[in-house]
């Protein structure tokens, strides 16, 4: 069969369609991928003979390719299977569309083969958590890096350990759990130290390497795992290396290990300063003394490290609740800190708490993290704004009384733009060292050289060990009904 992978515009390397085409290749199948933007799928689909057309969604981006597929299938005919994150929570977006003939939630690695030869004809197929990950294929990289944006990039991302075993408020965790509680001796496995190490060097000896990034949820979480790796990796690897870690579990060991081991950069996550607020999200198992430490654990041995916040919570004074965060912020006084502003997408316990307070209703969409909060909150306009200016404010140390100021004034979006270019711009030349401007003097344009995502702003450039980042693209299920819960209480655990 031949297969495709649709994408809009991939800014960053999606793992999840990069394991499912191993798969696919496996059993004989021939399997590309394309962006939207770049090529049109109609282009490509008038030239090329396709039998399925496949889809890795995450939410806030899926009207455009719930609309895309069906534009598709208005002229072409294929079966589309569609997957991702997005499903964990909305499986039911699909029951009514009829241009979607499948979707996998949760992995999907045991499924897709069986799709593929139509021995699976429901529309909803329930995926499985893999019982040992290291029988796995290693990712198809081949697929993505025939595109010189990424196969040329100097950052790469690999993932050692899948899924979290948290329950924060806002996040899809906790639900992915409880639909798969039938397999629950199965999550939380780690890729071994030493296959970890070859896949890493098969990259780099294939496509080059400059700098590994990890997309586990906390890279280190198991410290007799960090030990091992790092022995073999300073020995066989030694480039620099970054991920994001649980402030929790760092020690001063494990940091020391790190640094020796060429550890350059860790996302330390916050999201709130304030204990109440640090409750409600489910956020209570770290505390502001130990996100302290790890912050100084890490820059007092050389890495860098990007605070992770988000703003717009439903705290009983959102505004006040993201100050006190901001000023958390001044007092780390990080290499670099990110905020986002919460999206209280519908299923999610988060999502409860806001409608109970009167802030949303189910007929609310939801946005991306950095556009603007879709809650009907007080001080809605500041908050945004503090988004936009939390960069430039937390670097600056900018005193809390001036700075209320400066969130009251009116910006317009072309302004919003110039300050998240420019907060792109200082990253690039401040933190990764980079000149955003190319010999000839001109400005690049953002898309040219940075990749805005959450976990990341690294950018592509081929003098710096930075390039592409980006989320994995694992298939989650089932999916909760509209009037249903989608997550257990507060007090559970699994």
């Amino acid at each position: 069969m031949n297969i495709l992978f649709l994408e809009n515009k991939l800014r960053v390397d999606k793992l999840g369609i990069l394991y499912l085409s191993a798969v696919l290749k496996s059993a004989g199948h021939n399997v590309n991928m394309i962006e939207d933007s770049v090529t049109p799928a109609e282009e490509y689909l008038n030239e090329n003979h396709v039998d399925f057309i496949m889809y890795s969604v995450m939410s806030g981006e899926h009207p455009w390719y719930f609309e895309r597929n069906r534009e598709l299938k208005r002229e072409f005919d294929f079966v589309s299977v569609f997957g991702g994150p997005h499903f964990t929570l909305f499986a039911d977006d699909v029951l009514k569309d009829v241009a979607i003939d499948h979707v996998v939630v949760g992995p999907a690695e045991s499924v897709i083969n069986q799709i593929v030869n139509a021995e699976l004809p429901e529309k909803v197929i329930r995926g499985s958590i893999p019982t040992d990950v290291n029988a796995i294929l290693p990712p198809d990289r081949e697929m993505l890096y025939q595109y010189d944006e990424f196969g040329k990039s100097n950052m790469k991302r690999f993932i050692a350990g899948r899924d979290c075993p948290m329950a924060c408020s806002y996040c899809f965790n906790h639900s992915l759990r409880k639909v798969f509680k039938d397999q629950k001796k199965s999550f939380y496995q780690r890729t071994t130290p030493r296959r970890m190490v070859d896949e890493i060097k098969e990259v780099r000896d294939k496509y080059g390497l400059k700098t590994v990034y990890f997309n586990d949820d906390d890279w280190v979480e198991d410290h007799d795992w960090v030990r091992e790796f790092c022995r073999i990796y300073k020995e066989e690897v030694n480039l620099p290396f970054c991920g994001s870690v649980k402030a929790k579990n760092v020690t001063e060991e494990i940091v020391k290990i790190m640094a020796d081991a060429s550890c350059h950069f860790m996302n330390v996550a916050i999201e709130s300063a304030n204990r109440q607020t640090q409750i409600l999200i489910r956020r209570g198992w770290q505390n502001n003394d130990q996100i302290a430490e790890a912050v100084r654990l890490f820059e007092s041995h050389g890495i860098m490290v990007r605070t992770q916040n988000i703003i717009g919570l439903p705290a009983d004074d959102p505004l006040a609740d993201a100050l006190e965060t901001y000023e958390f912020n001044i007092k780390l006084s990080p290499t670099d800190s990110w905020a986002a502003i919460l999206q209280p997408f519908y299923g999610t316990d988060i999502w409860k708490v806001c409608r109970d307070k009167g802030y949303i209703d189910e007929s609310v969409d939801c946005k991306k993290f950095y556009e603007g909060t879709p809650l009907d909150i007080p001080n809605k306009k500041e908050i945004e704004n503090l988004h936009k200016w939390w960069y430039f404010a937390v670097k600056y140390k900018i005193p809390v009384k001036f700075l209320k100021i400066i969130l009251q004034q009116d910006l317009t979006e072309e302004v919003k733009k110039q300050i998240q270019d420019y907060r792109w711009e200082l990253t690039a030349k401040e933190i990764y060292g980079l000149d955003t401007e190319d010999e000839s003097g001109v400005t690049m344009d953002n898309a040219d050289y940075q990749v805005t995502d959450m976990d990341g702003d690294l950018l592509n450039d081929p003098d710096s060990p930075w390039g592409s980042s980006g989320d994995g693209g694992n298939l989650k299920f089932p999916f909760p009904p509209r009037n249903n819960d989608a997550c257990a209480s507060s007090d559970e655990k699994e």
